[in-house]
């Protein structure tokens, strides 16, 4: 046990890995003890005791007994983490004895969520993945755990007094809820709770521009977005931004975009375009549309990706994994922002920059879709289609030429911090695999219905695939590597039909996961084929 704060203390109660019931969305967890939920991977949406919330990568959770999480959407980049249960007790020390003690989150609400930094990270992660201790040893690795979650939650409290920042944002977050209503500067001021006049010159300090300008920067780029992805009239759109009058809307808008809104997306393909994605870059070009910028995590980025931007002239703003530079991303002034963007406190951000096209899918042949259908490029799309559909084919006759129906095919992913598997009903190889060639996964692994779902080193023996992929993980600041080296140690592995028959092919994050767009398809299709259809001659890659 650990003494925390005067008159109670915590004691650890189990800490287990987030299992593929994480990813299952509508699945619900409840909770009967406190818990903490560490995100070691990916991102999601949950609704934590009513509330809509999104997690991601370095975010700890607190939560109180009796809470509840619905998953909302468990997230394209293969969420993963842990649960740290605990329960804390009351000490009466003129009886000597410990009641129950009614815990309740530092900041009184129904949930906290704090930042890690990637150092505390790390150390957490090296206190969870202790299993090799004696058991005295690792009780204390465990009481130690709930101190050091306990600390970072009390030391991030958020300050609860008001500046002039936090009262300008008040005033931005209420043009971003009203802009469709009549707004003015005393309003803003009032909700900042400065004068007028103070709070001009400071909102104009700050942002460069007064803050009805401002304001009307936001309502034109949602008027943006109405016209781009909508088929409503300019008078409807006119209201939903915020004007009464729609002659005058139209003024406005050509003053703001350089032309009416009725020849706005006949403009689309000429404007500044960034995108927050290289797939989605990569499909642009596909579809002949050079974007301005894209932003990439360079360590993720294939080769062949990134010689097709340079090629294209395209500014390449790296960022790290799971991160995005607002500021960066503004002094670009692009005129037209494509990409998913996670939390909502980021997108809104970036809504403040350009408009934003969003709610995409991150599959190469759905997005090459969408985006041909947003940006009039159907014939484009159709030839890339056809394409891509003629390369799978002729994939799949070679494929059926060699192997067996009964081979079974598995894609592992090697992590820092576990194991999982290449689900057969998700998208991407996933799709490509076991829906477009047609191959078989293995029985047991059909209950997947993730992208990469949890796996156990005995569900890896259950499942003992014919031919194996094995991907990797590449992270910034995590290795693989002691995972894999693990597992080669274990008999399960050198039991597995394809380590025995030398049927195991090593295969590239940046490749078959991150950079699987219309080049990839292309590169993904030739080593499967390469590596199937000579496994007798070559063995394992």
């Amino acid at each position: 046990m650990n003494s925390i704060e005067q008159g109670w203390i915590a004691e650890w109660h189990s800490t287990k890995p987030l299992t593929d019931k994480w990813i299952a969305t509508g699945e619900v967890h409840y909770f009967h003890h406190h818990a903490f939920i560490l995100i070691v991977d990916g991102r999601a949406t949950w609704n934590i005791n009513g509330q809509k919330v999104q997690v991601s990568y370095g975010q700890l959770v607190a939560l109180q007994k009796n809470s509840m999480i619905e998953i909302v959407n468990g997230g394209s980049l293969d969420m993963a983490g842990w649960l740290v249960e605990f329960n804390t007790y009351s000490i009466k020390q003129h009886e000597g004895s410990i009641a129950t003690f009614d815990w309740e989150i530092p900041r009184g609400s129904i949930y906290q969520s704090v930042q890690l930094m990637l150092g505390d990270l790390a150390r957490i992660i090296q206190h969870i993945n202790t299993g090799l201790l004696a058991k005295h040893a690792q009780q204390v690795r465990n009481q130690l755990l709930i101190n050091e979650l306990l600390n970072f939650l009390y030391e991030n409290q958020l300050s609860e007094y008001h500046t002039i920042e936090q009262g300008i944002l008040r005033s931005i977050t209420y043009m971003m809820s009203h802009y469709d209503e009549n707004i003015t500067r005393k309003q803003l001021a009032e909700i900042a709770g400065l004068s007028p006049w103070h709070y001009s010159r400071k909102f104009s300090e700050r942002y460069g521009k007064p803050p009805l300008d401002y304001l009307t920067h936001y309502r034109m780029y949602r008027a943006q977005e109405e016209l781009i992805l909508t088929a409503e009239t300019s008078q409807n759109i006119a209201k939903k931004v915020g004007y009464e009058d729609a002659h005058y809307f139209s003024r406005r808008f050509k003053q703001f975009a350089g032309v009416s809104p009725r020849s706005y997306v006949r403009t689309l393909s000429d404007r500044k375009i960034l995108c927050l994605t290289p797939l989605c870059a990569e499909v642009l070009i596909g579809i002949g549309i050079i974007p301005q910028a894209v932003v990439v995590t360079p360590l993720l980025v294939p080769p062949e990706q990134h010689d097709l931007f340079i090629s294209h002239g395209i500014r390449i703003l790296p960022t790290a994994q799971y991160e995005l530079n607002v500021e960066l991303i503004r002094q670009e002034q692009p005129e037209v922002i494509i990409g998913n963007v996670w939390p909502d406190e980021l997108r809104q951000n970036l809504r403040t920059i350009a408009p934003l096209i969003t709610g995409l899918k991150m599959d190469a042949e759905i997005l090459l879709q969408q985006l041909s259908a947003i940006f009039h490029k159907h014939e484009e799309a159709a030839a890339i289609h056809v394409r891509m559909k003629h390369e799978v084919s002729s994939a799949r006759q070679q494929l059926h030429e060699t192997l067996q129906t009964s081979t079974k095919i598995m894609v592992l992913r090697v992590e820092p911090f576990g194991y999982r598997y290449l689900g057969g009903y998700s998208h991407g190889v996933s799709r490509l695999l076991y829906q477009q060639l047609g191959l078989a996964l293995p029985d047991s692994l059909h209950a997947g219905e993730a992208w990469f779902n949890p796996c156990s080193i005995e569900q890896l023996k259950k499942a003992d695939p014919d031919i194996l992929f094995v991907e990797k993980r590449v992270m910034e600041h995590f290795n693989a590597e002691e995972n894999m080296n693990h597992l080669m140690s274990t008999p399960v592995w050198n039991g597995l039909k394809a380590v025995r028959n030398n049927q195991v092919f090593h295969v590239d994050t940046r490749l078959w996961v991150d950079g699987y767009g219309l080049i990839g398809h292309t590169q993904v299709l030739h080593q499967i084929v390469e590596k199937l259809t000579n496994i007798d001659q070559d063995g394992a890659q």
